[in-house]
């Protein structure tokens, strides 16, 4: 069924130039309408059906070996690509922890200002005027007041003095 022209004459059955001879009118009647013949019209392709169900493969004796290569091969490359990205992750890992710890020292020195912030508004005189009001504390007479001399040697300064 190499054209159109092949499956039409197969179906409509068109008599050929022979038939048509041989009605004994000397020319076939269609002869007139009938076109040229189409190129490769007379060409006929046969398939045939190929049944490969018994046909056995023969071993290979490299395969394996080939195979176990492959495989050496790709682990191979797979730690040299693993081996030259460790660096590259490491450093990247080192940069995150580095800008982490950054944000953290400002943070704490922020929160060193706010504290030394306060300690100073908690230990200014006046507030010490307050709380000394509010506890009912008394200046003491200046003849009261006992100053402590280390140079006698006593360190703790609550053993009384030689003389």
């Amino acid at each position: 069924m190499a054209s159109l022209a092949t499956f039409y004459n197969r179906f409509a059955g068109s008599k050929t130039m022979d038939t048509a001879f041989a009605a004994g009118t000397g020319r076939a009647h269609d002869d007139v309408f009938r076109s040229r013949a189409i190129p490769n019209e007379d060409i006929y392709f046969f398939v045939k059906q190929i049944d490969n169900t018994n046909v056995v493969r023969q071993p290979d004796s490299q395969a394996p070996q080939i195979c176990w290569k492959l495989i050496g091969i790709a682990s191979v490359l797979s730690l040299l690509l693993v081996a030259l990205l460790i660096p590259n992750a490491y450093s990247l890992l080192a940069g995150y922890e580095m800008e982490a710890l950054r944000e953290q020292r400002e943070m704490l020195e922020r929160e060193k200002l706010s504290l030394e912030l306060e300690a100073s508004r908690l230990l200014s005189p006046e507030r010490l005027q307050e709380l000394a009001n509010a506890q009912q504390f008394i200046d003491p007479a200046p003849g009261t007041v006992v100053y402590l001399d280390p140079k006698d040697g006593s360190l703790a300064l609550n053993v009384p003095a030689k003389k």
